[in-house]
């Protein structure tokens, strides 16, 4: 899932290059060094936030940075680091060169935390567009990113190539062996280059004005879902909220699943009469990109967290309604173990009588045999063959939105292990089913 307008840059020896591409030609193996996160593995933008184990990582790798004794605090003493680093890889004969990665990525995280000390309102985030995942600092907005793990190592690639390459055209059998270390000795001025255009590219998109927030007249739920297509807008500043989470526990007792435990009728009423609405044609939309109201980034990552939170909880602990909110410092969670259409009642009331900036409630559905689910009102988790296949028999829906604003209806497909017989997991990606009113 991902929303529109990020300018993804990779920096290089040249005038800096803003495109919306994957992390094209770059052998990049962060995926590895990056800890798995399960369901929060897609995110808005192709970007979605750290995990705890993956800010720990990073902690690691600066350890690692750290008690290599140079001067990684600064510029010059990085990219001094990662010259001669450089060198001494190359000069090593090609049998017997360690595994430059774990250098690499020690390296990379030191320079975009150069880059944050210029431009200290990006945060870190996990780009996952492309062949494989590397982190990626993000401003505020969401509308410009660099990704220096993927750029240090293509630098690195890049340089040790030419080298090979000089050595191979060499005349005896020393020259072969003894790549030339004058092919990166320019390591340290490009890291002086990268880290001034990165922290510039990242400001410029922080200064950038703001569009004025429209104001929206006070209309029926009902009004929204039959006529209202407001016009998109963008995401605000001051309404980002990336600090560490804080949730409520959950209860003792779960609810045990069952095939009649979904609420299926109930977000009907969240839009009164939605029930006697005509059937329409049920539109399938790809991403976020596709609904008739662009969700901000922040509430898109909300809509994800959720079904992270609701995948783990159904499958560990037995399903339950929950509601998320955002109040610009921390997301809260509260767990609701009750009736349904009462627990779902419990937590619009627990989302609406508190303060906060986006909102996302969800519960558990009941799949059909070709793992598709109709959503009264909201659209319908579409039929998948694979899906099935694999035994999905149940689906996390969440409902998220800016406070005020239209939001989106995302759903995610798990195996309770039924069908089965093995242990529940989640089956395939997050799928967009629609757009919807406003949770908050």
């Amino acid at each position: 899932m991902r929303p529109v307008r990020v300018q993804l840059a990779h920096i290089g020896p040249g005038p800096l290059k803003r495109h919306r591409s994957h992390a094209d030609g770059i052998g990049m193996t962060e995926a590895s060094a990056i800890p798995a996160a399960g369901a929060a593995a897609l995110a808005a933008a192709g970007m979605r936030e750290l995990t705890a184990d993956e800010r720990g990582h990073l902690d690691r790798l600066r350890g690692h940075l750290a008690a290599s004794g140079a001067p990684v605090a600064t510029v010059a003493g990085l990219g001094d680091l990662l010259q001669a680093a450089h060198a001494a890889w190359v000069t090593t004969p090609a049998g017997q060169r360690p595994d430059p990665s774990p250098m690499i990525t020690s390296i990379a995280v030191g320079v975009g935390d150069l880059i944050r000390a210029s431009a200290p309102a990006a945060r870190w985030v996990l780009h996952v567009d492309g062949p494989s995942a590397s982190p990626a600092l993000l401003s505020t907005d969401g509308s410009a990113a660099v990704v220096p793990f993927a750029d240090v190592r293509r630098r690195w690639a890049d340089g040790a190539a030419r080298a090979d390459e000089r050595a191979a055209g060499g005349h005896g059998p020393t020259d072969q062996a003894q790549p030339d270390p004058t092919e990166v000795e320019g390591d340290a001025a490009w890291l002086e280059r990268y880290v001034s255009a990165a922290a510039s590219h990242l400001a410029a998109a922080e200064a950038a004005p703001a569009a004025p927030e429209p104001h929206e007249p006070a209309v029926d739920v009902q009004d929204h879902v039959r006529d209202h297509v407001p016009a998109p807008r963008p995401p605000v500043p001051d309404e980002h909220a990336w600090e560490p989470e804080h949730a409520y526990a959950a209860p003792d007792h779960p609810v045990e699943p069952a095939p009649d435990t979904a609420p299926r009728g109930r977000r009907a009423t969240h839009a009164r009469g939605a029930a006697e609405l005509p059937d329409e044609p049920v539109v399938r939309y790809r991403t976020p990109g596709e609904l008739p109201y662009v969700p901000s980034v922040d509430a898109q990552n909300l809509a994800l967290r959720a079904l992270d939170r609701g995948l783990t909880h159904a499958i560990s602990d037995g399903p339950a309604p929950f509601a998320l909110r955002d109040d610009g410092t921390n997301v809260h969670v509260k767990w609701f173990h009750a009736d349904n259409d009462e627990a779902l009642g419990l937590a619009e009331r627990w989302v609406a009588d508190g303060i906060g900036l986006r909102a996302a409630i969800g519960w558990v559905v009941p799949l059909d045999d070709d793992a598709a689910a109709h959503l009264p009102g909201l659209g319908a988790v579409p039929p998948d063959d694979t899906a099935a296949s694999l035994g999905a028999d149940h689906a996390v829906v969440v409902l998220a939105s800016d406070s005020r604003m239209p939001g989106m209806v995302v759903a995610h497909r798990f195996s309770s292990g039924a069908r089965t017989g093995a242990a529940g997991c989640p089956i395939g990606e997050p799928v967009v089913v629609g757009p919807c009113p406003t949770v908050l």
